[in-house]
Parts: C-alpha cells; sequence; structure tokens
C-alpha cells in the first residue's frame, strides 16, 4: 500500500436524513402498488402469497454468556407475504416478512424487527435503458469480522436497510462489444447509533468483449463519493480488466487485476492493488467453485476495512438430497494503517435429505477459528446446526430444530460460551 498526503476530492454535498432511507421504501413499494391496480397490463403475470409463521424456542443461555446464564422461551411471529409481477415494461419482485418476539421470563424486552427483500426493473427503452429499484431491510452483525446471525437472534447486531436507485444504458457498439454504465444511488441506515449510516453516489461502467463464443475480455470501472453520518468523505476509483473463458457448459474460469485508489477529504490518500479470479466446474451431479480477491468490506462501524479472501466449495447432489463441503479464509487489514486487524478461516459440512415424502432432514456443522492479531489472541467456535421440516399438504409445514454453538479462548473471557436452542416452529402458506 502506497500513501500521499495529496488529495485531489471532487465536493458534492448532499445530505439527507435517516428517516428518508424509509421513505424511499415506502415510495417503492406504493409505485408497486398502484401499478398493479392501474388495471390488467398485457402479458402480466401477478402473484400474491401470503404467509404466517408461529414458533416457540427454549435457550439455555439467552445472554450468551457464560458468567450470566440464564434460560427463556421466545415466542416468534411473522407474517408474510411474497409478490411478483411481470409484465412487459416492468418487473416487480417482493419478499416481506413482520417478526415480533416475545421473552416470555423478561430477559429482553419485546423486539420487533422486519425483513424486506425487494426489487423492480423498469424497462424505459426496450433493451437499452433500465431503472432498477431495490430495497433491503434485515439485521446484520456489526463486527465485519464476524457474522453472528445465523446462530444469534441479537448477539452484537442491528437492524439495517440498504435502499438503491439505479438508472443505467446497456450499448452494443459492435457485434462483439457490450457495455453497461448508468447512476446508483445508495441509501444505507442502520438502527443501532454506533454504526455508520451513509450515501453513496455511484458511476460505473462494464465492457465485455467477446473474442470467441467461449473466450471473453472484461472491463470494470467504478466511481464512488461516499457520504457517511460521521468521519470523512472520500472518493474512491476502481478498475479491473481480465480474462474470462467458459470451457463448457455452465462452467468457467476468469481472473481480474486493477487498483483501488481512495481520496479522502481529511488530505488522506491509498492506494491498493486488487484482484478476483474463480472457476466454477459443473458436471450432472456435482460443482464445485473456487474463488478469491480482494476488496473493502462495507463495514457497518464505519472503518476502512479491506479484506483478502478465500474460499472453497464442493456440492454433491445426491439421492433424495445434497451435500456441500466448504472452506473459507479470510484476512482484515486496516485500510487507514495498512496493519492487519484479524483473521479467520473456517471449514463446514452441511447436507440435506428427504427421509419419507414431505420430511426433510438437515444437519451442518461449522468450524471457524477467529485470530485477533492485535490482541495476539485466538478464538475457536463450533457450530451445530440441524433440523426436520414436515411439508403436510400445500399449505403448513412444521420444523423442529436444535443449534449449539461453542466458542472458546484462552485469552478473551467474552469468548467464552456455550448456547442451546430448542426450536418448534409452524409455518402456513395461503
Amino acid at each position: 500500500m502506497m500513501r500521499t498526503n495529496a488529495c485531489s476530492c471532487i465536493k458534492i454535498k448532499f445530505s439527507a436524513p435517516a428517516t428518508t432511507v424509509f421513505k424511499i421504501s415506502s415510495c417503492v413499494t406504493a409505485l408497486c402498488i398502484l401499478l398493479l391496480a392501474s388495471g390488467e397490463s398485457q402479458g402480466a403475470d401477478f402473484s400474491l402469497k401470503p404467509s404466517l409463521s408461529v414458533s416457540q424456542e427454549y435457550t439455555d443461555n439467552v445472554y450468551e454468556s457464560n458468567l450470566n446464564k440464564k434460560t427463556d422461551y421466545i415466542t416468534r411471529a411473522q407474517p408474510g407475504l411474497a409478490l411478483k409481477y411481470t409484465a412487459p415494461l416492468w418487473d416487480w419482485d417482493l419478499n416481506y416478512a413482520f417478526d415480533y418476539r416475545y421473552y416470555a421470563r423478561g430477559s429482553r424486552s419485546d423486539e420487533t424487527t422486519h425483513n424486506v427483500n425487494g426489487k423492480g426493473l423498469l424497462k424505459l427503452v426496450d433493451e437499452v435503458l433500465f431503472l432498477e429499484l431495490s430495497d433491503t431491510y434485515k439485521r446484520v452483525s456489526l463486527d465485519v469480522t464476524r457474522d453472528t446471525t445465523s446462530e444469534s437472534l441479537y448477539s452484537n447486531q442491528t437492524d439495517q436497510n440498504v435502499a438503491t436507485i439505479s438508472p443505467y444504458l446497456v450499448l452494443h457498439p459492435t457485434t462483439k462489444i457490450s457495455l453497461r454504465t448508468g447512476y446508483r444511488y445508495i441509501n444505507t441506515w442502520y438502527k443501532d447509533p454506533t454504526a455508520v449510516s451513509k450515501q453513496n453516489h455511484v458511476g460505473f461502467i462494464k465492457a465485455n468483449y467477446e473474442i470467441s463464443s467461449k473466450f471473453f475480455m472484461t472491463a470494470d470501472y467504478t466511481f464512488t463519493r461516499e457520504l457517511p453520518r460521521r468521519g470523512s468523505s472520500f472518493n474512491r476509483h476502481e478498475a479491473y480488466v481480465g480474462p474470462r473463458y467458459e470451457y463448457a457448459d455452465k462452467s468457467f474460469i476468469f481472473a481480474q487485476g486493477g487498483v483501488i485508489a481512495t481520496d479522502y477529504e481529511d488530505q488522506r490518500h491509498s492506494f491498493e492493488p486488487s484482484w478476483r479470479a474463480g472457476i466454477t466446474h459443473t458436471l450432472d451431479t456435482f460443482t464445485a467453485t473456487a474463488t478469491a480477491g480482494t476488496s473493502y468490506s462495507d463495514d457497518p462501524l464505519g472503518d476502512s476495512t479491506f479484506t483478502t479472501n478465500y474460499a472453497l466449495s464442493l456440492t454433491k447432489e445426491i439421492q433424495r438430497g445434497s451435500l456441500t463441503v466448504s472452506g473459507v479464509y479470510n484476512e482484515y487489514v486496516n485500510g487507514d494503517t495498512d496493519q492487519t486487524r484479524n483473521k479467520s478461516y473456517s471449514c463446514s459440512i452441511k447436507g440435506s435429505m428427504e427421509l419419507l415424502s414431505g420430511i426433510t432432514a438437515n444437519l451442518g456443522f461449522t468450524y471457524e477459528n477467529y485470530n485477533n492479531v492485535l490482541a495476539d489472541a485466538y478464538t475457536d467456535k463450533y457450530f451445530v446446526d440441524s433440523g426436520l421440516s414436515w411439508m403436510i399438504g400445500k399449505y403448513l409445514v412444521l420444523g423442529l430444530n436444535y443449534k449449539h454453538i461453542n466458542y472458546n479462548s484462552a485469552k478473551i473471557a467474552e469468548d467464552n460460551k456455550r448456547i442451546n436452542r430448542l426450536i418448534l416452529d409452524a409455518k402456513v402458506l395461503f
């Protein structure tokens, strides 16, 4: 990493309250409903599927701490809906669930949150000009180096909402060259006050040159103007170029090399060589995927976190089920000081199988090692995730799930804990 004191920043002043993100979401949803209600469109396809999920959970360590262990019973109610609308001029896809949580023994106050995944595509000029709208609301981990959302309901997490508006063009200057260029506005909001909400203005261009029917050269350039609620604003340039070769059906290999240059308003400057590569090999019942690369992580706490990632996944389709083995290595570097903060590696094996008609079993085991480099401390995590689901008819699904989480660390006291969770749930599809 090279740093200078030079800074050539484009100063853009733009601000909006945090509630803007909800207004954008409401406008997108209202627009979707108005379009649907405006009358039947020729060739339109519409579906609306409500659902209701109710679950009862027992946990032997609701505070997730061995220093203050307490059991509790957690009741959850999750009404939701799935909406899809496809027409010649626009497509809409919305999945929404409201999540209410009640702690019977009062270990925590009642909680409510949402899960939203909404996408819309307006085809303003056929095959040329498009407008993408999207909104995602979910719980995310505050610590970019540890994702706790699959093992815990709340530990070190916050609600996140990401609203995106993106007009773009698709051009074909020649029969062998395709271009996609446009603008993207991204509003990222966090509920936790320690997290840093932000706005991004992004310009992008992606080029694809067809050398042959299987061999392509690709090039990407992205300019990002980030305006965080606190901290230094910056301009970031990312450029990549490299080949992609599709050597068989659903099998390909790619590689790209480039640079990431960042200019901060407080006169800091960083220049990072960057790269990404991968291969996907697919047979009839087997898929192998290996990827590697570098990038800046989207860190809720607003830190400049440069990540190097290596991942391998092997999936085998077996009779009445599937089996997946995977491994991941991550290294997190402070983008301001060029100092390695954390490292982690994990391996997992997960499988599912239909035992009887409508009855499916799932079992997964994950081992993860966290290395806090600055503290010279290690933490081991063992995670067992298992369950049974029973589809009764077309409208009712019953489930029984068990999760075991075990953390061990010689130097970090709060990283020694064991949690057992048993969950019984029922979901009705209307």
